[in-house]
């Protein structure tokens, strides 16, 4: 009974911590009801209130943008998966003011992403300590808060959200856990639902990776199975995004975004890897996002 309560009491305690964590990455950025946008937020944020809009008016939000963009009818909605978007979509049509709005939103991915570290971090270590430090170095690293705040890179960080899934669900499959293909299959899907790119990386390197094993010889026939599985949950999961995007791009001829390259000036990064930059002055900084 006493080793119940003591697990309760840690469990308690470990759930104000990742709360605490969360508020500590958020508030900061929206002291005195302020909050800087960049491009990429300005891009994010009127297709969420886009999608919020249509809610509230009882209609479905359509493929093609009409708020934003100078109006040109952008496919934002259609090409950029929005369902992980919902952590933002939610307070927009709850509360009035647009920055208490987004505030809410970057606390739940915040604290959604403190919860899904500790989750993986639980599988790798018994050690709470180890637990934690993992934990806060996920949150805090410099590449998270630059996609967070730097670059307001929302897709990105939604992705980043759901990243920890993906190997926790790997490492249940290769420790012969059926858990595994739902956690695997969750996480690769809503990371589909909210950065393409991201889902390519992370296919791209779990490939790498079983590719290793059956060099290794540590790959058994169940765990293929279990692997297809997962493959197939994460696309029941995602399958309304990467519909959405087949639709648009076979009846439509596409104008992609514009190409370039800028040069990384080597004095630029040494002084923003030192000082920990995340600021965004101008197109031709470096910063470590």
């Amino acid at each position: 009974m006493k080793l119940k309560n003591i697990q309760r009491y840690q469990t308690a305690l470990i759930a104000l911590f990742l709360i605490f964590c969360a508020v500590l990455a958020t508030c900061p950025s929206f002291l005195n009801s302020y909050f800087k946008i960049t491009m990429d937020g300005q891009i994010h944020l009127v297709r969420f209130e886009e999608i919020a809009r249509a809610f509230k008016s009882g209609t479905f939000p359509s493929l093609v943008n009409f708020m934003g963009f100078d109006h040109w009818g952008n496919a934002f909605t259609g090409m950029y998966p929005w369902i992980s978007g919902l952590v933002f979509i939610i307070p927009q049509m709850i509360f009035s003011n647009p920055i208490y709005a987004i505030m809410v939103g970057y606390f739940f991915v915040n604290l959604f992403t403190l919860i899904n570290a500790y989750l993986l971090t639980r599988e790798l270590t018994e050690k709470l300590c180890w637990r934690l430090l993992g934990v806060v170095l996920y949150q805090y690293n410099t590449y998270h808060l630059c996609i967070l705040y730097g670059r307001d890179a929302l897709g990105e960080a939604l992705a980043y959200m759901f990243l920890p899934l993906v190997f926790l669900g790997c490492f249940q499959i290769w420790k012969n856990k059926n858990m595994g293909i739902l956690t695997l299959g969750l996480g690769m899907g809503m990371i589909t639902n909210a950065h393409l790119i991201t889902m390519a990386y992370s296919c791209f390197f779990l490939g790498i990776i079983e590719v290793v094993r059956f060099f290794q010889k540590k790959i058994t026939l169940k765990e293929i199975v279990r692997f297809i599985f997962a493959a197939v949950t994460a696309g029941l999961i995602s399958c309304f995004s990467l519909i959405n995007v087949v639709v648009l791009m076979r009846s439509n001829k596409l104008i992609t975004p514009g190409k370039g390259l800028l040069p990384i000036v080597p004095s630029e990064m040494f002084d923003s890897m030192l000082n920990n930059n995340i600021s965004d002055n101008s197109p031709s900084s470096w910063n470590i996002g």
